[in-house]
């Protein structure tokens, strides 16, 4: 069986469980946005890997402007999210989240875990590596490990910038020597301990 077929098939699997979840409360009182939400987005997945297993795949997207990350690396909880957003609801980022609320999603996980298995699959991801994009928030939502085809590169550090050398107080920016009158008084020098410069 295709790839994106069988991805099609777990996904629906899925988004069933959701939905009956959902509605019995799994989400909380006030979870049927929640639910919505990630009915949509499990959707969208199915939609976008059907797109990218197609021959040819369509050509990226211009990107537009990365959008702050929040979460546990930067201390932000989800309900402290959710509050900054207003009444949109926000999924949550903790490892194996949905296993809890859909206990459905453990046979989802284990369709997943044979897909990543699949060779052919491996191949796709090699050829198209968007395909990481969709599989590895699912991994982490589902309790998945990442294999070694779907992990990040680490990025690399931001070198320091240099600093600025001290401009000596008898000189501009220039470093053209200073008037007289623009230069420190004596007694600002003395109270400093800085030695005057040669020609003071």
């Amino acid at each position: 069986m295709d790839v994106a077929l069988r991805f099609r098939i777990m996904i629906d699997v899925l988004c069933g469980a959701v939905a009956r979840r959902a509605a019995a409360g799994a989400f909380g009182a006030d979870g049927g946005p929640l639910g919505a939400l990630l009915w949509t987005r499990l959707q969208r997945y199915a939609r976008h890997f059907a797109r990218l297993c197609a021959a040819p795949a369509p050509p990226p997207r211009p990107r537009r402007h990365p959008r702050p990350q929040h979460g546990d690396k930067t201390g932000h909880s989800d309900e402290t999210d959710q509050k900054k957003n207003g009444c949109k609801p926000i999924l949550p980022r903790r490892p194996a989240w949905l296993l809890a609320p859909v206990p459905e999603a453990a046979a989802a996980a284990g369709l997943l875990r044979a897909l990543l298995a699949d060779p052919a699959l491996q191949r796709r991801i090699g050829a198209e590596p968007r395909l990481g994009r969709i599989l590895r928030p699912l991994c982490h939502s589902l309790g998945l490990k990442l294999p070694a085809m779907l992990r990040l590169a680490p990025r690399a550090r931001r070198t320091p910038r240099p600093k600025p050398e001290p401009v000596p107080n008898n000189t501009d920016c220039s470093g053209a020597k200073l008037p007289r009158r623009f230069r420190p008084p004596a007694w600002l020098r003395r109270r400093e301990r800085l030695r005057d410069p040669p020609g003071w």
